[in-house]
């Protein structure tokens, strides 16, 4: 399976994002300084341009896998990805209640 990481998270931020929506609350747009906010938003600057829509952006690899590494979110600790996440206050961010 390929990409699966990233339709799982994406797919997950959706979900959550249209139940606040119907709701009438404010979507949640991850920071960069989360894997997941990153990838969204360099994939979506790419995607204006005609040479950036004919790539695919993942985490196993090629273009957006070096961006990760340049930007220093490309880590396998987990106790510093835990603390990425904390600090942007987004731990068990879909425990929360919003219905």
């Amino acid at each position: 399976m390929e990409h699966h990481a990233e339709a799982i998270a994406s797919g997950s931020l959706a979900g959550y994002n249209a139940v606040c929506e119907a709701f009438g609350h404010g979507t949640l747009i991850l920071p960069r300084t989360t894997a997941i906010g990153d990838i969204i938003a360099y994939a979506n600057e790419k995607m204006e341009t005609k040479e950036g829509r004919r790539n695919r952006y993942t985490f196993a690899g090629a273009e957006y896998f070096e961006h990760m590494k340049e930007v220093g979110l490309y880590t396998l600790d987990v106790k510093e990805i835990e603390e990425r996440i904390e600090k942007a206050g987004l731990r068990d961010v879909f425990k929360r209640k919003i219905v």
